[in-house]
Order: C-alpha cells, then structure tokens, then sequence
C-alpha cells in the first residue's frame, strides 16, 4: 500500500507540474498577441488548442484522485471494489449521458467523500487512514484534495457557469488553507500550545 501511495503522489506531482507548464505558455503566447485579439478567430482556435492539450491531463488527474480519495476511508479489497465501481459507474454514465455528466459523478463522489473524511478528521476518528500523523498535517492533506476536487469541478463543469470565478476562488481558499497547514503544522501546533498554557496560568 506504501508502494502504491508514494506512485500515487509521483503522478500527482507529475500531472500537475504538466498542467502548470501548458497554462504558462498558454499565459506568455496570449500575452504577446495584439490587445483586441480576443475579439478574433485566433482566439478561439488558442481556447480549442489549451483546451486539446490538457483536457488529457485534467482527466488523468481526475482518475488519479479517484484512486487516491477512497484509501483514506477503505483499504485493501473494499478500496479495489470500491474504485473499480466508481470508474465501471462513471464509465457507464459518460457514455450515458455525456462525459461531462460522468466525470461530474466522480467529481461530486470525490468532494463528498473529501468532506466526510474532514469530518471525521476534526473529531480525531480512527476510521480515517493517513500516511503522516499531526492533526494540522492530516487537516491540510484532506482540505488541499477537497479543494482540488473543487477546482476540477469547476475547470470540467462550470467553466460557462456565471459562478465559475467565484467557485474558482473557492477552491484556490481550500487549497492555500490546506498547504498553510500542511507546511506549517508544526509551528500552528506549537502556537495553540503556548497559548492554552498561558490560558491556563491565568486562570
């Protein structure tokens, strides 16, 4: 299983990284072309292009956090039973109903489940699994996927939805809370340390 998280978080990485590097040189050709340009064909055909280069990605991506949601709730066979139904339904409702309506499923499932193991997260349950120990560490771990989770929706989804900036900001909120307390729980830990033992000589 160790095995199987480290190959996990290595395509993550790699998946994002690659995403990044396509919106970078997306950012630098669009900012070199005339102002009125967005009014143009040109544009369009440079939407279709960024779309065409990481749609691929982003559905690699999703397939990955497919993977990667679940093992905080399941483990061993019910993670394998419980995967391979998520990917058999999205399939089936993708070809269904349209693959935007079959990778809204996942996406919703993923979010859900985010939101529970967060849940149980905050009350200390020994049901939820989590590779590194530190309740800020294990916060931010669960908080940072929810708001990936977010961000996916909203990038597949809502891209034409009037909500979709305010969504967008939603999302970035989660995943900057997130790595504040993944990287620094440390720190956050020791400060509500201090502060309850000053409390307590107070009183």
């Amino acid at each position: 299983m160790k095995h199987f998280n480290f190959i996990l978080i290595l395509i993550t990485v790699a998946l994002l990284g690659i995403i990044g590097v396509i919106f970078i040189i997306g950012t630098i050709y669009g900012s070199v072309q005339e102002p009125n340009w967005t009014e143009t064909l040109l544009y369009q055909q440079y939407l279709d292009n960024m779309n065409l280069g990481v749609i691929p990605f982003v559905i690699a991506l999703l397939a990955v956090l497919g993977l990667c949601i679940p093992k905080r709730l399941f483990s061993g066979k019910d993670l394998l039973i419980i995967n391979g139904a998520l990917v058999a339904i999205t399939l089936i409702l993708a070809l269904a109903l349209g693959t935007k309506f079959g990778l809204g499923f996942l996406l919703a499932v993923g979010g859900l489940i985010q939101v529970v193991v967060i849940v149980l997260t905050s009350f200390g349950s020994k049901r939820v699994r989590f590779e590194k120990t530190g309740f800020f560490l294990q916060m931010g771990s669960a908080i940072i996927h929810l708001g990936f989770v977010i961000f996916l929706f909203d990038f597949m989804i809502l891209a034409d939805d009037p909500n979709h900036l305010t969504v967008f900001w939603i999302a970035t909120a989660f995943i900057t809370v997130g790595m504040i307390f993944s990287f620094y729980s440390r720190e956050i830990s020791k400060a509500l340390q201090r502060r309850n033992r000053q409390q307590l000589e107070e009183i």
